[in-house]
């Protein structure tokens, strides 16, 4: 009698009929659903054949045993369906156009299989086809000029020179700032911001590339509707919008705390109600830049929506693009 062969990863979840993002939880309960269903005892009841539920429980139960072992190293995981098995035939053949008209590179995918709906790659064959697919020839300046190291080490540059022009503890800077012991608060307070805000940007650069990766993104957006081809310069594996991270990551209790000291400063210049709005809103700042630090408050708050705002519609917003810089078409279909 010849062995079964093996059921698929994408053919189990075909079986189970899994969301596109599941995890153990999901699995028994799809799988729960489907014995209750077809379970000997039930099948009479539902108006199912004993030969029909019999099959279809096997199917069943190979599709759970395939799909359960993908937990034994990390039970806790949440895996993304495996939409690629049968694209060829039934969804058309990823076609990248060059720039002259040419298809360049075919692929056994369609476009709308490389992401989920949450921008993350569906599998490590999705982000390598992807990686080949969007590198256009004919485009190599560009991904130069864009490309994360160069745009990295210009803006690192930048954002040092003007640290170094404005950084009040450092030599030639000293004269511009009165630290006297008789200074004003108003002048205490902008020495607090200068040697804050541009040393902040600058160390944020220099680890994380918020900076030139929110303008690699934006830049590449409009290049690519101007010129009708996409060529994408970010990072191999980055699929998440460097725009939405930039937005979400700042440490904004550090932000805001001088914005307070100066509100509270300039309320002190003032009388009447003037002053009270001054002093209420350096109060409001001290109170959310201490919530920042633990990850809540007004301001996170509203970062984290606009983060997710963003890359809500990252992924819908690039496909959107591909499409109408020609750099994709079905074979089936033909260009």
């Amino acid at each position: 009698m010849s062995r079964r062969p093996d059921m698929t990863q994408a053919e189990a979840e075909k079986v189970l009929d899994l969301p596109e993002r599941y995890g153990t939880d999901e699995l028994r309960q799809a799988f729960k659903a489907l014995a209750q269903e077809y379970h000997p005892d039930n099948a009479a009841r539902n108006g199912i054949s004993q030969q029909f539920a019999q099959q279809r429980m096997i199917e069943v139960n190979r599709a759970y045993a395939t799909l359960k072992r993908l937990f034994d190293a990390n039970p806790s995981q949440t895996i993304h369906r495996d939409l690629v098995s049968g694209a060829a035939h039934n969804r058309g053949v990823g076609v990248h156009v060059a720039p002259s008209g040419d298809r360049s590179v075919e692929t056994q995918l369609d476009d709308s299989l490389f992401w989920d709906e949450n921008g993350n790659p569906r599998s490590a064959v999705m982000e390598n086809e992807a990686n080949v697919a969007v590198d256009a020839p004919g485009h190599g300046l560009r991904r130069t000029l864009l490309g994360p190291a160069l745009l990295r080490l210009v803006f690192i540059t930048l954002l040092g020179l003007v640290w170094w022009r404005t950084f009040p503890l450092l030599p030639d800077n000293r004269a511009n700032f009165d630290m006297s012991p008789t200074a004003p608060l108003s002048s205490l307070v902008e020495v607090l911001m200068a040697a804050v805000y541009p040393s902040y940007f600058l160390l944020y650069e220099i680890f994380a590339g918020g900076f030139s990766g929110a303008v690699r993104e934006i830049v590449n957006g409009i290049v690519s509707n101007v010129t009708r081809v996409h060529v994408e310069v970010r990072r191999k594996g980055s699929y998440r919008s460097s725009l939405s991270g930039f937005v979400r990551n700042q440490v904004y209790g550090l932000l805001e705390l001088p914005l307070a000291a100066l509100s509270a400063v300039r309320g002190m210049d003032v009388a009447g109600t003037s002053q009270i709005v001054r002093f209420v809103a350096a109060g409001v700042l001290v109170v959310d830049a201490l919530l920042g630090f633990f990850g809540t408050g007004i301001v996170v708050s509203a970062a984290r929506w606009l983060s997710d705002l963003i890359e809500k519609h990252y992924v819908t917003m690039r496909m959107d693009m591909l499409k109408r810089c020609g750099q994709w078409a079905s074979a089936r279909h033909g260009r």
